[in-house]
């Protein structure tokens, strides 16, 4: 055509493009987004941030819910699941091309999360769990399903997110996180009393200036890894930022050991040398197939 561009087969030949550029345009075309100029209007940013704060929540819930029944080091594992079905619902819908090295690379950090997740399969003693409260089975059941939920509503909200946003550049990411904020304090906050005097969750401030800098740094935290996930998120794959979360489970163990004295078996951390190893294969592969 008159950009230089040819269609074979319904796909797009980027032979003749920029290649910069060729990988982020077929990726474009082929999910069906909008180009990268046609940049979201302060009403579109507020609808996708309404839409986004609803999932986002939900995920983030369950997995700070699941901590009550599981250990740091467990959810961190079972959560990075979401690598699953990331790769599963962005191939449904046109987002993440699915290629078999691509599920190979997820079976292998599946693979890995089984290995570092027997820590807390391991029967009906506590040894090797250090100063860590004793859970039944039952417990680290509930625990283990709520981080398995919260994985799959992360895979959700990631697609949908690079689906409607594609690039970067069409977005302000402040005002974007800044509307997620705002709609999550205007439609949760009314459920603070509800909770408080049905006796469900009785609302206090935290009691300590140790409680109150555990919250601060949290948010604070959690703040900055959500605007490099967004980021990171538009700049490459979904599949690739999720599977580089699992990164994460080397660090927990660490915290984990130094806090709660709790120790690993050799399994435990070959399964995170794996799930390491995954991401790397898979990174190469996105970018291979770009």
């Amino acid at each position: 055509g008159e950009d230089g561009y040819t269609v074979d087969g319904g796909g797009v030949n980027d032979e003749s493009m920029p290649e910069n550029m060729s990988g982020s345009t077929e990726f474009t075309q082929a999910a069906g987004i909008e180009a990268a100029g046609d940049r979201l209007s302060i009403r579109d940013t507020a609808w996708l941030s309404f839409e986004f704060s609803i999932l986002w929540f939900l995920a983030n819930y369950f997995t700070a819910a699941c901590l009550n029944y599981t250990s740091v080091a467990s959810s961190t594992i079972l959560t990075a699941t979401s690598s699953i079905w990331t790769l599963l619902i962005g191939a449904i819908m046109g987002v993440e091309m699915f290629t078999l090295k691509k599920l190979l690379g997820v079976i292998a950090s599946f693979a890995g999360i089984v290995l570092t997740s027997t820590v807390d399969i391991s029967g009906e003693s506590d040894e090797n769990r250090g100063s860590f409260p004793h859970k039944s089975p039952r417990q680290i059941s509930i625990g283990d399903a709520l981080a398995l939920l919260s994985a799959v509503l992360y895979g959700v909200y990631t697609i949908i997110m690079k689906k409607k946003v594609g690039d970067e550049a069409r977005v302000n990411m402040p005002l974007f996180f800044g509307f997620v904020g705002l709609f999550n304090t205007i439609f949760l906050i009314p459920g603070f009393p509800v909770l408080h005097y049905t006796g469900v969750e009785p609302f206090k401030l935290p009691p300590t200036r140790r409680i109150w800098t555990i919250v601060l740094v949290n948010s604070a935290a959690s703040l900055v890894s959500d605007f490099c996930w967004a980021y990171a998120m538009l700049l490459t794959s979904p599949l690739v930022v999720t599977v580089g979360l699992s990164l994460t489970i080397p660090l927990s163990l660490i915290g984990q050991m130094i806090l709660n004295g709790q120790t690993s078996s050799g399994l435990y951390w070959l399964g995170a040398g794996i799930v390491f190893l995954s991401f790397l294969f898979i990174n190469y592969e996105s970018k291979h197939r770009e």
